[in-house]
């Protein structure tokens, strides 16, 4: 009987190594990925709209002491 739990035991031990070098093998795998994503260069953003103001802004321009503040 001896040796059967300690064969139960090496197996245990075996899959619970198993399933946490799983589980490292998943964490490394996802921050290289958000370090490759974090390096990429952002696309260029152009933002096409006119210079008018909303109305919102209209106001608080009237309102602030400062407009240079807004």
């Amino acid at each position: 009987m001896k040796p059967r739990i300690r064969l139960i035991a090496l197996s245990v031990a075996v899959a619970v190594n198993a399933g946490a070098v799983a589980v490292l093998h998943v964490a490394m795998v996802d921050g290289a990925d958000q370090e490759r994503l974090s390096l990429q260069e952002p696309e260029r953003i152009v933002v096409t709209a006119s210079r008018e103001r909303a109305p919102e802004r209209k106001l608080a321009a009237r309102n602030c002491p400062n407009p240079q503040a807004l």
